[in-house]
């Protein structure tokens, strides 16, 4: 039986997931990581990604995160991230859209002072678009 350890999943507005994992697999800044039970200490910023856990029954379960920290310290591991979803709560018309806008603003002059905060939306849309797909 492979051993599970604690992981917290928060956002401002709610704890997303709390429980027991085997295995997380999430982007930080520096590239793609996995995390195992008595993993060493840890903490990273993420990328605006999919950060995908398997849960101590092995199901795979992923979530949609913009941005945050992760940090693994003895067994348990807290994920603090600006927004988070999973594949049930994405609308994916509105995120449609939001991708559209965000596209139709990049090729524009609008987006000249704006640019990064439009790449940061446009990033977000792609994200979530993957993980209604997946």
């Amino acid at each position: 039986m492979t051993k599970t350890f604690d992981l917290e999943i928060i956002t401002p507005m709610k704890t997303v997931f709390k429980g027991l994992v085997k295995n997380i697999t999430a982007m930080g800044t520096q590239g793609s990581f996995g995390i195992l039970i008595d993993h060493a200490p840890f903490i990273t910023e993420l990328q605006t990604s999919i950060l995908t856990i398997k849960d101590e029954k092995d199901s795979t379960v992923s979530f949609a995160i913009d941005g945050g920290f992760l940090e693994m310290v003895a067994n348990k591991a807290i994920v603090l991230a600006d927004s988070c979803v999973t594949k049930e709560e994405i609308d994916i018309v509105k995120v449609r859209e939001e991708k559209r806008s965000a596209e139709e603003a990049l090729s524009k002059e609008e987006a000249r002072g704006q640019k990064e905060h439009v790449m940061a939306t446009l990033k977000r849309a792609e994200t979530w678009l993957s993980l209604a797909n997946k």
